[in-house]
């Protein structure tokens, strides 16, 4: 009964309760690998025809009423799992979990790169384990992008030409969708609302200042966030409108993250500069052609963005790092700050996911305690809650090799996910990340030669 299961649960102290749910977790992951190993399996044997079921699809929502949605999901996990065995082996160690096998499995599906992904496979299976769920994301997005830059072009293309917007009222209400267009313009149209939505706040604040003084707490705004939200949209329309013609309406700032190996290559393809062969190897995961939120840029779309001004571009060097200030100052302001606030999409502090936009710049090495430099490499994005929890509870958070950040107990017991690998103790890899985008570069080059 599920009643003496709870009562088992509430006499686990805070420790044990952690490590019951994480031992869960990783049972939880064995059996997603051994329910899509056993639909391969079924596929394989034409197990359907037994009860004369027309598909796996049927035979799969007769036997354990599933929703198309997760039939369709598990097909996908176990055809993954048939043609590249490494996927189930790092789900069924607990390594990646199920929503990391999914995404490998979505992009398998795609018939444009599946071919190419047995060749990356470990390289990506180990990027889906050290990152958060969010990055390792972006990171296989990011491949499939450069295994098919061509497809993701197309895309690219159809959606802006699919490009729709609808303005209308519905039952005394705005009804607002708009769908398609690209990245880029989806950055702009963000940072413009952030600047709207900002000038609400500010004067939400000076409203609650002249009622209740400068000391009052945040509950006495006169507008909820939700509804500076709808207010910041009004002002936008209404403010498209009321411009002069001969008045030049305040520009907000679009960045596009990019590192300088990406930007370059992409320069060298266009005949812009020439083949770039003198700069250090970077880490696949700390390739970046992205938006701040993390949406992904294909890279000739930051040459023309670059060209023509519209956007400014952050460039990263094989480091990860924008810029250094040394040791002059103590706090990160000016450029270093906004260097600082891009190097991450949110949070560092393990499974918060504040933007990076709304995080604070603090010294991963302490500047009193640990002689810390106020450069970027030392530099790490805490929201409010979490600056200060970290030096009530003496956490420390370093940023390793791989260039990604890991918090540690006050006892030196790193926060890591469950079945997460520390970086120290990663094998070495049989295919460098560099080799392994050198690989996808002339496989492209083959299917040019081939198209032409």
């Amino acid at each position: 009964m599920l009643a003496t299961v709870l009562d088992q649960l509430t006499e686990l102290d805070d420790n044990a309760f952690t490590e019951h749910f994480r031992n869960l977790e990783l049972a939880h992951r064995r059996l997603d690998a051994e329910l899509a190993a056993l639909i391969a399996e079924g596929e394989r044997r034409c197990i359907a025809a037994v009860d004369d079921h027309h598909s796996m699809k049927g035979w799969l929502k007769a036997n354990a009423n599933w929703s198309n949605a997760h039939v369709a999901r598990s097909r996908k996990l176990a055809k993954t799992i048939a043609a590249l065995p490494t996927v189930g082996d790092a789900l069924h160690e607990g390594r990646i979990g199920s929503d990391q096998a999914d995404e490998l499995a979505k992009i398998a599906a795609n018939r444009r790169v599946a071919d190419q992904l047995g060749d990356s496979i470990n390289i990506l299976l180990t990027h889906a384990e050290q990152l958060s769920f969010e990055d390792a994301r972006t990171c296989l997005r990011r491949w499939e992008t450069l295994a098919d830059l061509d497809g993701a072009h197309r895309d690219r293309a159809m959606s802006h030409e699919r490009r729709s917007a609808t303005v209308t009222e519905l039952d005394g209400s705005l009804y607002l969708r708009a769908t398609g267009g690209t990245a880029e313009i989806a950055a702009e149209l963000e940072a413009i609302f952030n600047q709207a939505l900002e000038r609400e706040f500010q004067i939400d604040v000076a409203e609650r200042t002249r009622l209740h003084g400068p000391d009052a707490p945040a509950s006495l705004l006169p507008r909820t966030d939700a509804q500076r939200r709808f207010d910041a949209m009004v002002s936008i329309f209404r403010r498209s409108v009321e411009v002069p013609a001969d008045a030049k309406a305040p520009t907000p700032v679009v960045n596009i993250v990019v590192d300088q190996r990406t930007l370059e290559e992409a320069l060298a393809r266009h005949g812009l500069v020439p083949e770039p062969t003198d700069l250090a190897d970077i880490d696949f995961s700390q390739r970046r052609c992205e938006t701040t939120s993390g949406t992904a840029i294909v890279p000739d779309a930051v040459v023309r963005a670059a060209m023509q001004g519209h956007v400014r571009r952050v460039v990263y060097n094989s480091a990860g790092v924008v810029i250094d200030m040394g040791r002059k100052r103590r706090l990160f302001t000016g450029s270093a700050r906004q260097a600082a606030m891009l190097m991450a999409t949110c949070c560092d502090f393990p499974g918060c996911d504040v933007p990076g936009a709304h995080t604070q710049i603090d010294h991963l090495d302490e500047w009193d305690r640990d002689d810390g430099r106020t450069d970027l490499i030392n530099a790490g994005l805490g929201c409010n809650g979490h600056n200060r929890v970290k030096h009530r509870k003496h956490y420390t958070a370093r940023r390793h090799r791989t260039g990604h950040v890991i918090y540690y107990r006050r006892d030196g017991t790193p926060m890591l996910a469950v079945g997460r690998r520390h970086p120290d103790d990663l094998p070495e890899p049989e295919e460098s990340d560099e080799q392994m985008l050198a690989r996808l570069a002339r496989a492209r080059a083959a299917a040019l030669r081939t198209a032409a």
